[in-house]
């Protein structure tokens, strides 16, 4: 079944957001260590993740369809625009649309989604935390990797109920500051 967030919730969790894609980065306290080491804990014991998503594009148009994630490899089956889909994994991503045939490729060191493959995930060293932020049982952490910062950011969105989180979306800014939104929904 598909929850949506209400007007309120989106509206924090977009003004939580915009505080999340800032590229400066600043010392974390001892709660955002915790935070991160608990996110890394999480991300590292994923075996698999299958959801519902919907994804809004820079242009604020929206697409649907079915995820499927384990570690180091992503697909997202669309179901609008029907029959696209984005595999990522083994270094490379790929979209392919067949409405109008195009196929697009790039190297994941490329896009902030690489952050999210890497086996296994460190928040640390090459990577760089530049936000972390909680809300009513919300976490939000924002990732880039070290010393390309302005290449992008990915930022990862949890349901926190305290000592257990779920990923309930991604939100990646691209090198041109464009945004794109992934929400998941059981």
């Amino acid at each position: 079944m598909m929850r949506l967030l209400s007007r309120r919730s989106a509206l924090l969790s977009g003004l939580a957001l915009a505080a999340c894609s800032q590229t400066r980065t600043f010392p974390l306290t001892a709660q955002d260590q915790q935070d991160v080491a608990r996110v890394e804990d999480y991300l590292n014991g994923l075996t698999s993740l299958q959801s519902w998503f919907v994804q809004t594009w820079p242009d604020g148009s929206r697409g649907s369809g079915a995820l499927n994630y384990t570690p180091g490899q992503l697909r997202l089956d669309y179901s609008n625009p029907k029959g696209m889909t984005l595999t990522a994994g083994d270094g490379h991503l790929v979209l392919y649309n067949p409405q109008t045939g195009a196929v697009t490729r790039m190297g994941l060191s490329h896009t902030p989604l690489g952050l999210l493959l890497a086996r296994p995930i460190h928040m640390q060293g090459a990577v760089t935390v530049t936000a972390v932020k909680r809300g009513p049982a919300t976490l939000q952490v924002s990732i880039a990797r070290t010393g390309r910062l302005s290449d992008g950011l990915l930022t990862l969105r949890f349901r926190d109920e305290g000592v257990k989180l779920a990923l309930s979306g991604l939100v990646i800014v691209d090198d041109r500051q464009h945004m794109i939104t992934l929400d998941f929904f059981e």
